[in-house]
């Protein structure tokens, strides 16, 4: 699933590709079949992402505003293409037609992306972006610290999007892995120059994986067709110090020298 540098990386692709206006905007439901949105005028698009979060507005010369929010799934994934060309991209969900003959897709298989239009998604609740608002992501930790949310083994509290906002599978890996601290350590346990460490590794391993050109780790691809993610990765799939420990309900590959601690 995409993770707080991807969402980034989808954000900056679909803010460079919407220079121009665009004219036409459709759902596009199973079978590729486009279904016009009930939008009369041209309109900008823009984008920005708050940890796993995508939101697109939608500006009119009337100065109306259309805001979607976006969660990405498993396998979601944006490009670019002549429009005349937009049928050849397999689970296509949204499809915004440019005046130069291009279109941005949404796009996505196994798990893949839906869109909440107007509103927001309910039901997950997120933190605020470590990368963006990284103070208010530690105070938001640090205030709620001795909610039982935090009783958890570490590796299982990352995950938990209500405070690590953006955090996912691999991205716990490598946070774990460099901290070179035991996974099952129950997270109150931590002293506070531990969380301050803790909370440096998560902006560090946010920002140089999408330095990098985010996760390419199953379904998601770097739009911009650029990754070097390989030489960033330490522990996550490395089987030979390695191994795959659920939390929860994720699979996180975690030091084999823990193995026995638990």
């Amino acid at each position: 699933m995409p993770e707080l540098p991807e969402l980034r990386i989808s954000a900056d692709f679909i803010n460079q590709n919407s220079q121009h206006r665009f004219i036409k905007a459709f759902h596009v439901e199973k079978g590729n079949n486009p279904k016009p949105f009930e939008i009369e005028e041209q309109f900008n698009v823009s984008a920005q992402s708050s940890g796993k979060e995508l939101l697109i507005n939608f500006s009119n010369m009337s100065g109306d505003d259309l805001k979607i929010w976006v969660f990405m799934g498993m396998s979601g994934n944006w490009k670019y293409v002549k429009t005349e060309n937009w049928n050849s991209t397999k689970f296509t969900r949204m499809r915004l037609d440019d005046e130069t003959g291009h279109s941005l897709l949404l796009y996505g298989g196994f798990m893949g992306p839906k869109y909440s239009v107007g509103k927001p998604f309910t039901g997950t609740k997120r933190g605020p972006d470590p990368t963006k608002k990284f103070e208010e992501f530690k105070a938001n930790i640090y205030n709620n610290i001795n909610n039982r949310a935090f009783d958890k083994p570490l590796c299982e509290v990352l995950l938990n999007q209500e405070y690590f906002n953006g955090v996912g599978a691999y991205l716990t890996s490598e946070i774990v892995g460099r901290l070179d601290i035991d996974p099952f350590r129950k997270f109150k346990s931590l002293k506070d120059f531990e969380l301050e460490k803790l909370f440096s590794m998560i902006l560090k391993c946010c920002k140089e994986s999408y330095e990098y050109g985010g996760g390419e780790l199953r379904d998601w691809k770097n739009p911009f067709g650029e990754n070097r993610i390989d030489e960033w990765i330490k522990f996550y799939n490395k089987k030979d110090i390695c191994y795959k420990q659920q939390f929860g309900k994720r699979n996180i590959w975690i030091q084999k020298k823990f193995k026995n601690i638990s």
